[in-house]
């Protein structure tokens, strides 16, 4: 399951700080966004308090449609969707002593470096709107 792969590879200290919901617990799946507003309520924090990463144009449409800001990363399978809704888009997230992202919309103006950074994403959610 989803919670052993995350603490195999995060460790136990840090997998107790995440909170994991899946699709299975609320009425519709993607692209309704179901699964989005029942996290921000599980969580207590507001739809605009949140940025989503998603990898797919259903995933996008469920943020979005809570109110959340999106982040996309897209897939050789998803690479042709459209993500007009999206703040951002990314060919990956990059990796601090790997390959860079490329980045392939920016709707922030926010300006993305070589990798994602949890920075880059407070930046989102201080600027701009859903």
């Amino acid at each position: 399951s989803v919670d052993v792969v995350l603490r195999f590879t995060v460790g136990e200290a840090t997998a107790a700080q995440f909170k994991i919901f899946a699709g299975d617990i609320v009425p519709q799946k993607k692209p309704a966004p179901d699964i989005y507003l029942f996290a921000s309520r599980e969580l207590g924090v507001p739809p605009d308090h949140c940025v989503a990463v998603e990898d797919s144009r259903n995933g996008l449409l469920a943020a979005a449609a809570a109110g959340i800001r999106t982040v996309v990363t897209t897939s050789y399978f998803t690479a042709d969707e459209n993500f007009d809704e999206a703040v951002l888009v990314l060919d990956s997230l990059g990796e601090p002593e790997g390959k860079s992202c490329t980045v392939l919309a920016n709707r922030t103006g926010h300006e993305i470096d070589r990798y994602l950074r949890a920075s880059d994403l407070e930046a989102i959610l201080q600027g701009g709107t859903v």
